[in-house]
């Protein structure tokens, strides 16, 4: 039997090459991975700026507009406040059941910015009120807006939560069967956008200033014959700086009341 030691150590050295390429294989099997995961997140990040630019509510040169409306939020704000107090109060007003839910359609009109752009949501809102006095009331509301028109198999929704008083001019003999009511409502909103499997969302302040009228038809049951709103957002442009969008929201629907106070 020959021993060759030469031979031996090339089987090794070989051995050892083979093994060196299997794990440059597999290096190379985790690089493309990584490769793979990192090119499909710079791929929803590009979704995120496309997406959001595609949907037509960013707009421009409003931000001095800002302080102005949240000056005058707050001076609605300490109308409500004094109107529902007893100074305030100098006409009796009917008497106000302990809850309100009511739920409505909604159209909502945006421009963007100083542009001839614009653009419809249409969707719903869902509303709860307390009513811890007969003429001010604690609302939350809650509403779903879907965007029109977008094309390129685009899908966008804007959701809003907002919160605030409201003041309302309950029915007499004098008004008859009608309430108008006004409200500043501050929350905020989420924007989503979605193609092609991929989705995209964002937050944002939001604001309600505006009111509306009920028809009473009943202790527990009203028809709200419209509501019109000033609706404000400040969702980001695509390349993340700040901006603010101005826009109409409108809605009517049903009320019911109950519980007594």
């Amino acid at each position: 039997m020959n021993f060759n030691p030469t031979r031996k150590v090339d089987n090794g050295r070989r051995e050892v090459r083979e093994k060196k390429c299997e794990m440059g294989r597999k290096q190379t099997q985790v690089n493309n991975k990584i490769a793979e995961r990192e090119c499909a997140l710079m791929k929803c990040n590009s979704f995120v700026r496309d997406a959001l630019h595609q949907v037509p509510f960013l707009s421009t040169n409003l931000q001095p507009r800002i302080s102005n409306v949240s000056s005058f939020a707050l001076a609605c704000l300490l109308v409500c406040v004094f109107a529902a107090s007893p100074a305030g109060a100098q006409q009796p007003s009917g008497k106000a059941s302990q809850f309100e839910l009511a739920g409505s359609y909604a159209y909502t009109r945006g421009s963007i910015g100083d542009s001839d752009g614009s653009f419809n949501l249409s969707g719903g809102s869902a509303s709860f009120s307390y009513n811890f006095r007969d003429r001010l009331a604690f609302v939350g509301d809650f509403g779903a807006y879907h965007f029109g028109g977008l094309g390129l198999g685009l899908t966008s929704t804007m959701y809003t939560y907002l919160f605030g008083p409201r003041l309302a001019i309950r029915h007499t003999r004098e008004s008859g069967r009608f309430m108008p009511f006004a409200q500043v409502l501050i929350g905020g909103g989420r924007l989503n956008a979605g193609a092609n499997g991929i989705s995209a969302d964002e937050n944002s302040v939001a604001m309600a200033v505006g009111g509306g009228l009920d028809l009473s038809s009943g202790h527990h049951f009203s028809i709200r014959l419209f509501e019109g709103e000033y609706l404000l957002t400040r969702f980001a442009n695509p390349d993340g700086s700040s901006d603010t969008q101005s826009n109409l929201r409108l809605s009517a629907g049903l009320v019911f009341r109950f519980g007594s106070r």
